[in-house]
C-alpha cells in the first residue's frame, strides 16, 4: 500500500513528539495533522476523517487517550478508522496494553511504547493501514 496522500491525525500533547513523528512519517508520503488535546483531536477527526489516528494515552489526564479512542470507536462514522496508541504509561505502570488490544479498555489496532523506534513506527503504520485496505 502506498503511503502517498494518506492522512494521519496525531493526538499528542508533546510538541517535540509532533516533530519527531513528522520527521519519521512525512518522508514516507504521509500527511500529518497534529492535535495537542483530546477534544481538538476528536473535532479534527470528525471534520476530516483520516486514514489513521496516532493517539497518546496520557494527555490532559492519565487516561484521556482511552476515552478518546472509545468515543471514536462508538461513533458509527468514525469506528473503522484504525488507531495506534502510543505511550510510556505501560512501561511506567508495569502494564502490557498490547495484550488488551481490541478490548473495551484498549480500543485500538496497535500499541507502541515510548520512546518510539522509527522503524517500528513505520512498520506498524504500514501493517495497520495494509490490514485496513483488505476489508
Amino acid at each position: 500500500m502506498s503511503a502517498e496522500g494518506k492522512h494521519i491525525v496525531l493526538i499528542e500533547d508533546d510538541p517535540d513528539m509532533h516533530e519527531v513523528i513528522k520527521m519519521i512519517l512525512e518522508p514516507q508520503g504521509f500527511r500529518i495533522t497534529c492535535c495537542s488535546t483530546g477534544p481538538e483531536g476528536l473535532e479534527t477527526v470528525r471534520q476530516t476523517p483520516p486514514d489513521l489516528i496516532l493517539l497518546d494515552i496520557m494527555l490532559s489526564s492519565p487516561s484521556e487517550g482511552f476515552h478518546v479512542s472509545y468515543d471514536i470507536k462508538q461513533d458509527e462514522a468514525l469506528a473503522k478508522i484504525p488507531i495506534i496508541m502510543i505511550s510510556a504509561i505501560g512501561e511506567t505502570m508495569g502494564m502490557d496494553f498490547a495484550k488488551e488490544l481490541g478490548s473495551q479498555y484498549v480500543q485500538a489496532e496497535a500499541f507502541l511504547e515510548k520512546p518510539l523506534d522509527a522503524a517500528k513506527l513505520r512498520e506498524t503504520v504500514a501493517k495497520v493501514l495494509g490490514e485496513q485496505s483488505q476489508e
